[in-house]
Order: structure tokens, then C-alpha cells, then sequence
């Protein structure tokens, strides 16, 4: 048994539920916001953040703290669906694909999704508007070019399902709760969402819910 540390909009987090679901692992979760991290966070290493993981079974226990250290070490144990393609190439475009990603959608998580949680966090505040409109700019240029990737290979990396696809799931998913994914203008993008949120590892993060706010009508609809 697994345990995670996770904040469950925090596309880091679903990226790192993404890649264990795929996987078949049994986990457990803590919740540990970025805002008011859990005390264990401190106690696993110096400096370890959100998310991160702990196998309870081995011993010394097994921690990995990021997307990067956790997914790598999932992709290489256990069975389950594989995270990486077969051919060294192959993983090799996976690879960088998953880590555009994670930089290209830096910014639209740092200005976009931060600031429409922190309207939830703190609810007297008023909304950024320059901070949404730069968010939602970035996100246009980035989902043009996942657009053009998956209409060419089917998915982002190739045939197949990789950690790249996941890392961008995971962070479109979280904008999606929002409202922010301009769906129609993306098509074969939009096709893609409705394999990627059909599988059995997407079920969790569809479940997940914000008090006091609801996602958006079509933000669970397999068929959307």
C-alpha cells in the first residue's frame, strides 16, 4: 500500500493519481494544499513538497517527492499498464513531450488556475482580471499545439498512452473544472479529453469536489 500527499486540483497531484491508477497500485491519500502543507511533508525529507509518496510495505520505506522522481519510479515497477513506450526512441519523444508539459503549462497554472483558487481560498478577494487573461492566452497557444500533436498521432507521443498524455490530462482536467478548456475550438484535442477521461484512473479526479464549488455541467460527462 501506497500513501500520497497530494492537494486534489493540483495537476501535479492528479498526474501522479493518473500514473498509479494506470498502474493498478493501491493507494491511500492525504491531503496537503499548497497553502497549509501536511506536517508529515516536513518530516519525509528537507525540502520535499506536495506531492509525494511513501510505500508503507518496504523497509526503510520508499519516498519519492515529485512528479518527475514518483512517475519515473512507477514507470519502472510493478505491473500494470505501462507509462512509457517499448522502443528507447519511443520513450524518449514520451519524455519530452511530458516535460513541454510540464513547462508549457507553467504559466497557465501559475496565473489562471492559482487565481481562480485563491477566489475559493479566499473568498473576499477580488478576481485578477489581468492574471485571467493572461492565463487564458497562454492556455490558447498551448492547446493549438497539443491540438496539432494528437491529430497527427492519435495521441500526443504516438499510438499509444504515455506519461506525456497523463501530464497534459491531468493539467487540462483541472482548468476544465473551471470552466477555462475552450473545448469547440480544439476538436481532435476535445476527442482525445473524452478517451483519456473514459478510462478506469480518471474516475477519482471526475469525483473530486471543491466546497462551495461546483465544476462545471460537463466536467464529468464521459461523453461531454
Amino acid at each position: 500500500m501506497k500513501r500520497l500527499y497530494h492537494w486534489p486540483l493540483d495537476p501535479a497531484g492528479r498526474l501522479v493519481r493518473l500514473a498509479l491508477g494506470e498502474r493498478g497500485e493501491a493507494f491511500e491519500t492525504l491531503e496537503s494544499p499548497p497553502w497549509s502543507p501536511h506536517p508529515d511533508i516536513s518530516r519525509l525529507a528537507h525540502g520535499a513538497v506536495a506531492p509525494a509518496i511513501v510505500d508503507l510495505k518496504t523497509e526503510p520505506r520508499m519516498f519519492a517527492c515529485g512528479t518527475r522522481a514518483i512517475c519515473e519510479h512507477l514507470a519502472e515497477t510493478g505491473d500494470g499498464t505501462a507509462l512509457l513506450p517499448e522502443s528507447a526512441a519511443d520513450r524518449a519523444e514520451a519524455r519530452r513531450l511530458w516535460a513541454w508539459v510540464e513547462a508549457a503549462c507553467e504559466e497557465v497554472t501559475d496565473t489562471l488556475l492559482t487565481e481562480r483558487v485563491m477566489q475559493w481560498v479566499r473568498r473576499d478577494r477580488q478576481p485578477d482580471s489581468a492574471r485571467l487573461r493572461r492565463g487564458a492566452h497562454a492556455l490558447r497557444g498551448r492547446l493549438t499545439f497539443m491540438n496539432g500533436m494528437v491529430e497527427i498521432n492519435g495521441y500526443l507521443a504516438g499510438r499509444q498512452v504515455s506519461l506525456a498524455d497523463l501530464a497534459a490530462a491531468a493539467h487540462l482536467s483541472a482548468y476544465d473544472y473551471f470552466g477555462d478548456v475552450e473545448w469547440d475550438a480544439v476538436p481532435d484535442l476535445k476527442e482525445w479529453y473524452a478517451r483519456l477521461k473514459s478510462r478506469p484512473s480518471f474516475r477519482p479526479l471526475l469525483a473530486d469536489r471543491l466546497k462551495a464549488v461546483r465544476p462545471v455541467a460537463h466536467y464529468a460527462d464521459l461523453d461531454f
